[in-house]
């Protein structure tokens, strides 16, 4: 679900960039919040793909956002609430159409006129309904459903240029300058400062580094969220080696992983990603009480999982546009 994605797409029309830039100014002054390191600095002596990657080539890869899993509750909420109001709808046209019809018709024994005016007035309820509707609630819809099945952050080390693969009501398609990123991550955290952490880039205003599909410069700044959530700190810190030193040094310095990410909704993996319990919690005893929770849960789990599905069915496949998908590559 998109949800951090469209808190911060709707927040940055309304702030004050240069006091959110004097205010981080002063938190790291006074030691609050660490500073950024540079995109080429290293930070791990081992690389690690993360699981997170959906295409590996000599040119680019494609890696994923932390919130994939987190999607199909708003969509059986949410989405079940529309079903309920549109299918009070059709029922209540269809007995109106029905008995009116009738009454020209002369089929059947007339009704009362109290009958055929709340026959006439009970469409009105859902419609009422619907409207408020898609006026309040589609748009929470809309993170996880009838949008892109997946944002796609693509590292393109020709080009030297990160592409941010969104739809328009969350930023949009966006290319950035590889060599003008901030990583927001320690290289001294400890494991634990790991445990479901993911990479954070950002671009910021004054390095001029945003421009759109085309190639027009943005007066803006970035943010991007990089990898699948990580188990501990020194993954967070490899899967960002992976990506750096596949810019910097080539495929060569961070091979192909065995397995990317497929992208067909096939609906065990849905299930999986609800489930979100690996082989470690088998291999290790102690763990073993996580598996026998989730168990008794399977029922809700089972449930999420459908919702999980339904959502990516009702989402599109999100592609680059022509000019992205065509950068860096030989054109001879």
């Amino acid at each position: 679900m998109y949800f951090f994605e469209w808190l911060f797409f709707e927040g940055r029309a309304t702030a004050d960039y240069d006091e959110l830039a004097r205010e981080t100014e002063k938190r790291k002054k006074n030691g609050k919040e660490l500073p950024p390191i540079h995109a080429s600095q290293k930070v791990s002596e081992t690389i690690y793909d993360n699981m997170s990657l959906y295409t590996h080539t000599n040119t680019y890869i494609d890696v994923r956002t932390p919130n994939d899993e987190k999607r199909g509750l708003i969509t059986l909420i949410a989405g079940g609430a529309g079903a309920a109001f549109t299918f009070m709808l059709m029922i209540s046209l269809y007995f109106a159409g029905i008995h009116y019809l009738a009454l020209f018709v002369g089929t059947e024994e007339r009704l009362s006129i109290l009958d055929y005016f709340i026959l006439g007035v009970t469409p009105a309820i859902p419609t009422v309904s619907l409207y408020y509707y898609v006026k309040y609630v589609l748009p929470y819809l809309r993170l996880e459903a009838f949008t892109a099945r997946r944002l796609i952050v693509r590292f393109n080390r020709i080009t030297r240029k990160v592409y941010l693969l969104r739809p328009k009501h969350l930023g949009g398609v966006v290319a950035l300058d590889w060599d003008t990123a901030e990583v927001c991550i320690d290289p001294n955290m400890s494991e634990l400062d790991g445990v479901g952490g993911f990479v954070m880039l950002g671009w910021n205003k004054e390095t001029n580094s945003v421009r759109d599909a085309d190639g027009n410069l943005k007066d803006d700044f970035e943010i991007t969220m990089v990898g699948k959530p990580t188990r501990n700190g020194s993954e967070l810190l490899a899967f960002w080696e992976y990506i750096r030193r596949y810019m910097e040094e080539g495929p060569e310095a961070a091979p192909k992983p065995q397995k990317l990410i497929g992208k067909f909704p096939w609906p065990w993996r849905s299930f999986m990603a609800v489930w979100q319990l690996d082989s470690r919690f088998f291999k290790t005893p102690q763990l073993w009480i996580f598996v026998l929770v989730y168990s008794l849960l399977l029922p809700l789990i089972t449930i999420h999982a459908i919702g999980h599905w339904i959502s990516l069915l009702l989402c599109y496949e999100p592609k680059f546009p022509r000019i992205i998908e065509d950068a860096g590559k030989d054109t001879k």
